[in-house]
């Protein structure tokens, strides 16, 4: 975290401070994109105040970033936070409390006008959302995001003897506020072109990060518990599993050999943005955007974790195994 903060090319004044307060989560989630950018090859910088990040490339591609964080309506400790239930119903997880507490997040945001800032105007600018409104809500929010944004989630449904995804669209998130669900689905907010999101955004990230590539410090051992996104087509189910960080299985996982910062990054795209994101600018993201009326998924690295649970224990006790946790339903990154 210490690197990452000497690399920053301008922090703000405060930055060393909230790293010792409550808004250690907002710092780390900078940090975490400074690091995703510049292992994309972009070049960042902090010109001004406001939004937080320049980026481009040698190709010409270019965007304003301004980082926001979902924060909890009651404070808690980042560190061993007991984990809280995920909603329990399909339209709960896409348009319940989630979805409304990031449709409050990124409204606040979108007031200010970023995108009409004269150093901005006229470029693409995305707005880059982590959640950590409440203890391990980030394993199961991301559904809400989508659900706000496009105003559409998905179920399963049986036609013809086989169970299907549908999509399941909604104008109006859930609750006495009725609050309007698909900030994309017109052009009211053509200045936001896009919004970035990881549901990795965490201390564990910053530990795998390094294990994979240097190795675990010695008695410890990091095991990652989690769900890959099975790709195959048609297929409904994840595919849960439990690896070692350290382990070669496990980093093979990327081409790089270890695991990457960008390896949960997600950019969805608003189809009415006036300046579109370049696909290229962020190579290494995952892209969400719409092709002939249709919602398409387009993935630089072929495994994509659903959510995960970090491990740290004793490498001089037994390791753990999937078969111990695939009862819960409760992880927490």
């Amino acid at each position: 975290m210490n690197q990452l903060y000497l690399a920053l090319p301008n922090p703000d004044q405060n930055w060393v401070s909230d790293c010792q307060t409550k808004n250690f989560h907002t710092r780390l989630w900078e940090a975490q994109l400074l690091a995703s950018f510049r292992e994309q090859g972009l070049l960042v910088t902090q010109p001004c105040e406001s939004p937080d990040f320049h980026i481009e490339n040698r190709l010409g591609g270019e965007a304003w970033v301004e980082a926001v964080t979902a924060n909890p309506t009651v404070a808690y400790s980042h560190f061993n936070a007991p984990s809280v239930d995920p909603p329990t119903t399909r339209e709960e997880i896409f348009f319940g409390p989630t979805a409304l507490r990031f449709a409050k997040t990124l409204g606040n945001k979108l007031d200010r006008r970023y995108d009409q800032l004269p150093h901005a105007s006229g470029k693409p600018f995305m707005l880059a959302l982590a959640d950590f409104q409440a203890p391990s809500s980030m394993t199961w929010s991301r559904e809400g995001l989508i659900g706000y944004l496009y105003g559409e989630g998905a179920q399963e449904i049986e036609i013809n003897g086989h169970l299907q995804a549908v999509a399941m669209p909604r104008k109006q998130l859930l609750g006495p506020s009725q609050f309007p669900a698909g900030l994309f689905s017109d052009s009211r907010h053509s200045g936001l072109s896009a919004v970035i999101f990881s549901n990795a955004c965490s201390i564990a990230k910053l530990n795998r990060v390094l294990a994979s590539g240097l190795g675990a410090p010695d008695g410890v051992r990091y095991t990652r518990i989690g769900a890959f996104f099975d790709r195959t087509p048609g297929a409904l189910k994840n595919i849960p599993f439990c690896l070692d960080v350290t382990s070669a299985e496990y980093r093979q996982l990327w081409p790089q050999g270890y695991e990457p910062w960008s390896a949960e990054l997600e950019v969805f795209h608003n189809p009415y943005a006036k300046y579109a994101v370049p696909f290229g600018l962020l190579p290494e993201a995952t892209h969400w955007f719409e092709k002939n009326g249709e919602k398409v998924c387009r993935s630089f690295y072929a495994t994509s974790i659903l959510w995960s649970k970090t491990l740290i224990t004793d490498s001089g006790k037994p390791a753990p195994q999937l078969e111990d946790f695939q009862a819960k339903s409760d992880p927490e990154e």
